[in-house]
C-alpha cells in the first residue's frame, strides 16, 4: 500500500492519464454551439461526472467554465485527503491561491457594483480547507463589510494599505500585485519548511519560473499597449529569484519600447523568438514554457509535492484550453486557427 506521498503522486498521475487528447480538442474546436462542446465533454471526457446534471442546450459560457473551474477544485479535494498532517501544510498553502481569486473577486464586484453573480463563484469542494469567511466576502457590498470580512487576517493588513473613499480610485493593479506576493512569500516559505533539499530546488524552480514568466508578460504588455516607466512596471512586477539574471530582468524594464523588448526575449534564458506582430501571443509562448516545464515534471519525478503542482498547473491549462476553444466557436474561429492556440502534448 502507498503512503501518503507515493499516493499523491500516483493519483495524480493516474488523473493526468485521463488529460484530454489532440484528438478530442481538434473534436471539440469542430462544434458549432458551447451547447455541442458541453454535450461532447459531458460525454467523452473526464469532466463527465461534474457534467453530469447539466441541460446542454440551456447552458451558456460563463455556466460551463464555471462547471469546469468547479471539477478542478474538487480533483484538488480527492488529492488533499492522501496527504498527512505534515504534507498537508504546503498543500494548503497552494489553497490561498483561491482565497485571494475570491477576494479579487468581490473587489471587481465593489468597483463595478454588479453584484448578480457574486455567489456563484464560490467553489463548493474549497470551505472545508479554509479559515476564510468566504460567503461573507462574497456577500460584501462595501469595502467596509469586505474588510469586517476579512478581519483579523493578513489579508486585512494588506487591504487596509488601499482603502479609499471611491471605489472608482481604488489601485486594483496594485492591490492584486500585493496579494500575489504575499501568496508567493508564503509558498517558498512553505517549500523551506516542509521539502528536502532536492525537492526545495525543483518546486522553487517551477514556481520562481511561473513568476518570471509572468512578469514578462507583464513587462511587454505594459511597454506595448500603456509606454508606461520604469517605476510603474516595477511596481507591478512580483518578487521571486529565477532563472534569469537580475540585470536581464532590469534591462527589460528599462529598454525604451517593445520592439526593443523582443530582441532582449530572443538573447534571454528562455530564448522567446516572437516577430513584433505577434505581440498579441505573448501569452501563448510564455504558457507555453509554464507547460512543458510542468509535463516534464509530471513524466519523470515521483515526489508528491512536485507533481501534484506539475498537475495542477497541467489541469489548469486543460481547462484554459477549453475555455479559449469555446471562444472561438463562438466567434465562428475556423477549427485549424483555434487549435493553433491550444496548449497541449501532440504526437505530430
Amino acid at each position: 500500500m502507498l503512503n501518503g506521498s507515493g499516493a499523491i503522486g500516483a493519483k495524480a498521475k493516474a488523473m493526468y492519464g485521463k488529460r484530454i487528447s489532440e484528438a478530442q480538442y481538434e473534436e471539440l474546436a469542430r462544434k458549432k454551439s458551447v451547447a455541442e462542446i458541453a454535450q461532447t465533454l459531458k460525454s467523452e471526457s473526464s469532466y463527465k461526472e461534474t457534467l453530469k446534471d447539466i441541460h446542454e442546450n440551456a447552458i451558456h459560457r460563463g455556466q460551463l467554465e464555471f462547471l469546469l473551474r468547479q471539477d478542478l477544485y474538487a480533483r484538488m479535494d480527492r488529492l488533499m485527503r492522501y496527504a498527512n498532517d505534515k504534507q498537508k501544510y504546503y498543500y494548503l498553502i497552494m489553497l490561498k491561491q483561491i482565497e485571494i481569486d475570491q477576494i479579487l473577486s468581490c473587489i471587481r464586484t465593489l468597483i463595478s457594483q454588479d453584484f448578480t453573480r457574486s455567489i456563484a463563484n464560490v467553489p463548493v469542494y474549497f470551505k472545508r480547507y479554509t479559515k476564510l469567511h468566504v460567503d461573507a466576502v462574497m456577500q460584501s457590498r462595501s469595502y467596509e463589510e469586505l474588510m469586517h470580512a476579512l478581519r483579523g487576517s493578513n489579508y486585512e493588513t494588506i487591504l487596509r494599505s488601499f482603502q479609499t473613499d471611491d471605489m472608482n480610485t481604488f489601485d486594483y493593479t496594485a492591490c492584486e500585485c500585493a496579494l500575489q506576493q504575499y501568496y508567493i512569500d508564503l509558498i517558498m516559505r512553505s517549500i523551506d519548511r516542509q521539502c528536502k533539499r532536492k525537492q526545495r530546488k525543483l518546486l522553487k524552480q517551477i514556481w520562481a519560473t511561473k513568476i518570471e514568466l509572468d512578469n514578462i508578460t507583464k513587462i511587454y504588455r505594459y511597454k506595448k499597449f500603456f509606454h508606461a516607466d520604469e517605476q510603474i512596471i516595477q511596481n507591478a512586477l512580483i518578487t521571486c529569484d529565477g532563472t534569469m539574471p537580475k540585470q536581464m530582468l532590469d534591462k527589460m524594464i528599462k529598454v525604451s519600447d517593445a520592439k526593443e523588448l523582443l530582441n532582449l526575449l530572443a538573447n534571454s534564458p528562455y530564448h522567446l523568438h516572437m516577430d513584433e506582430k505577434e505581440y498579441v501571443y505573448i501569452e501563448y509562448y510564455t504558457d507555453m514554457i509554464k507547460y512543458h516545464l510542468a509535463k516534464r515534471h509530471m513524466h519523470y519525478t515521483n515526489a508528491s509535492a512536485i507533481v501534484y503542482t506539475a498537475y495542477m498547473i497541467l489541469a489548469q491549462r486543460e481547462i484554459d484550453n477549453i475555455v479559449h476553444i469555446v471562444e472561438g466557436v463562438r466567434y465562428g474561429v475556423a477549427p485549424e486557427e483555434i487549435m493553433s492556440m491550444v496548449i497541449m502534448e501532440t504526437k505530430r
